[in-house]
């Protein structure tokens, strides 16, 4: 279990490659401590993870609030069901922003920027 970091100049996408339930968790705190300072927005693609424990899921739900407090926000995407299903029993949908997809959360960071201003990342 790895997280790949991307970077360009508006967002930090953070793409945790297999499932944050043993493996990675401090990784993902590490990484999500290291940018409470970062000016750009943080994104976690979950595009390669099913499975979230409790405790991953009490860290997101820190840096949530910690990113709130700074006026920063912290999105993801490409959830699965089954994720979204858990977030849904434990009422986080109220302070975590989803999207289906990368254009839709580029779209969210940055309305007013035309279509071939937008950089899209490369997973």
């Amino acid at each position: 279990m790895k997280i790949e970091k991307q970077e360009n100049e508006t967002a930090v996408i953070l793409l945790p490659v297999g499932d944050l339930v043993y493996e990675g968790i401090e990784e993902l705190e590490t990484l999500l401590k290291g940018l409470t300072d970062e000016s750009r927005y943080i994104i976690i693609d979950l595009t390669f993870t099913k499975y979230l424990s409790a405790k991953a899921i009490s860290i997101i739900v820190e840096y949530v609030k910690i990113f709130r407090a700074r006026r920063k926000d912290l999105k993801f995407v490409n959830v699965n069901k089954n994720v979204i299903k858990l977030f849904d029993i434990i009422g986080i949908f109220k302070i975590i922003s989803i999207f289906e997809n990368e254009n839709e959360v580029i779209t969210s960071i940055c309305p007013r920027v035309g279509k071939l201003e937008k950089k899209p990342f490369v997973v």
